[in-house]
This record gives C-alpha cells, structure tokens and sequence, in this order.
C-alpha cells in the first residue's frame, strides 16, 4: 500500500486521495461511506477527497442519492494525466532552451571539446533532433556501424521539414573498409554535392550551434582512435563556416 501511495503522489495526489483511489478501484462504483471504510479516510474528508479526484479527471461523480463515485479506468485517466506532464515537461523544455540558445551570443564560452566517440556521435544526433529550421553537413568519413542511424537521422529531418544541406566525399575507408557514401544516400531525397573532402566531419544546427569532428587518418585508413569533436556556439565563426559552405550551392 505505501509503495502504491508514493507511485500515486507523482501524479499530484495526496495521501487520502492516493487511499481513496486505491479503495475505489477495488470498489469499481460505491457511496462515500463504503469507500471511506475501505480506505481508513475519515468521513469528515472523504467528500472533499471525492471531490478533488473528480477535479482530477481520476474518477466519476454519478448525481443520485446518495452520490455514487466510479472509477475511471486507470488505463485511461492516468494515460492522459501522462501525456498531458509530457506536454507541460515539453513545453518547458522548448521555453528552456529558448531562453539559453537566446543568451549564448552574449556569453564569451570557450570552444569544448568532447574527445569520446560514443559522446561524439550522441552529439550528432542530439543536434540533429533538436534543429528548428536547417542542417549543414559536411561529411569526409562515415563510421560504418553508424550508416543506417544516419540514414534515418537524415529522413527524421526531412519529415519534418528541415532545410538540409550536405557536403560529402563520395567514399572514405574506415579501418580498411571501403564505404561508398554515394550509396548511403541514393535513395534519400537530400540535397548533396559529392566533392574531394579532408577525414573530418562538421554539423551545424540552425546557425547556433557547430560541431566539427577530426579522426585519426594514416593516408590510407580513417579510424575512430583519438577522434575529437570541437563544439562551438561563437556566432562569427559560424557564419564564416555557413557562407564556404553555401558557395558550393552558387
């Protein structure tokens, strides 16, 4: 019973309403005073407790006398109550970064580094996944376990009508693995232009935010040792990127 009152606490209910509900859904339908018994809430409280559950879309109120109170399935009020928090945690989180991507030009921050490869790449894709308006790729190398979540990457921002520019070398070796970067993209509606590129990668989300990603290269073979990623937020030095890179475009 406490573990289920502290579950419920998370949906905003208090200890007589988490012990209300949880009385009322073994009652299914009952009178005030039945679920007051069941769930040890006095009967000076048990009415204002119905009450703030119904408030709470948790159960129904039929108006007979006395009133009779059922449950709404739990697969249902509690469903919506989650979908409606994601929406609220969504919203926040949009007003959130608002705020922080508003503030980044005027805060001198130093160009990070992230030097881990797992990190790298989650990067890539966190900042595919949080782009407004456009993405700017420039890709010399791809890591062979990494296509086909590329792949999808690329469509998600396509669906959802993201601008999105691409840059690439038309094959690179990775560990002396031939990859035709051609062939990634054939049948993916991008717009790319396929030139003689260095073993690096650069992406930049919205005119806010670049990352550029350097790897290990002997001349022959590309390797995900001691890659590094050097991420950046200096609105000058983006700019200066986006126009070399729109000059491919005319």
């Amino acid at each position: 019973m406490a573990e289920k009152i502290k579950i419920l606490k998370h949906f905003d209910l208090t200890e007589y309403e988490s012990k209300a509900y949880l009385a009322l859904l073994k009652l299914i339908s009952a009178k005030a005073d039945e679920i007051s018994k069941e769930s040890k809430v006095p009967r000076s409280k048990i009415y204002s407790v119905l009450e703030n559950l119904e408030k709470k879309d948790f159960i129904k109120i039929k108006m007979s006398r006395p009133l009779e109170y059922t449950i709404i399935p739990p697969n249902e009020s509690l469903t919506n109550y989650k979908n409606n928090l994601f929406d609220e945690i969504n919203e926040t989180i949009e007003n959130m970064t608002l705020i922080y991507e508003n503030n980044l030009p005027n805060v001198k921050t130093p160009i990070s580094a992230i030097e881990d490869v797992d990190k790298i790449i989650q990067k890539e894709y966190n900042m595919m996944r949080r782009s407004k308006n456009v993405i700017f790729m420039r890709l010399g190398f791809v890591i062979p376990s990494e296509i086909e979540n590329l792949k999808k990457q690329v469509m998600y921002l396509l669906k959802r009508g993201i601008t999105v520019k691409i840059l690439a070398a038309r094959s690179c070796t990775v560990k002396d693995e031939e990859i035709s970067i051609e062939n990634i993209f054939k049948d993916i509606p991008v717009d790319i232009k396929y030139m003689n590129l260095p073993a690096g990668q650069l992406i930049i989300r919205d005119y806010k935010e670049m990352l550029l990603v350097f790897t290990e290269n002997n001349g022959k073979s590309i390797s995900n040792k001691n890659m590094i990623g050097l991420l950046n937020t200096y609105p000058t030095l983006i700019s200066n990127y986006v126009l070399a890179f729109n000059k491919h475009w005319g």
